[in-house]
């Protein structure tokens, strides 16, 4: 995104909202058996594009020892 670097931030919640639409608008689609169902269906499909994302964005994130998340970009 064309923004300043201190907001940043924004633009990873811009784009999880726009995964969190297209992921309910796909699982509800796939699904239309009751509520729970949509939002397991909802949740699968949100989390596979969430991680598609951050693997192509940020390349493998690992966990520290400590539990701190660290990126390692694709070469």
């Amino acid at each position: 995104m064309l923004l300043p670097p201190e907001y940043a931030w924004l633009e990873l919640i811009v784009l999880g909202a726009v995964f969190v639409f297209v992921a309910d608008l796909i699982g509800n689609t796939i699904n239309f058996q009751g509520r729970f169902i949509n939002a397991l269906t909802t949740m699968i499909v949100f989390a596979v594009m969430f991680a598609l994302f951050v693997r192509i964005r940020f390349g493998s994130v690992m966990l520290t020892e400590w539990g701190l998340a660290v990126m390692n970009p694709i070469p």
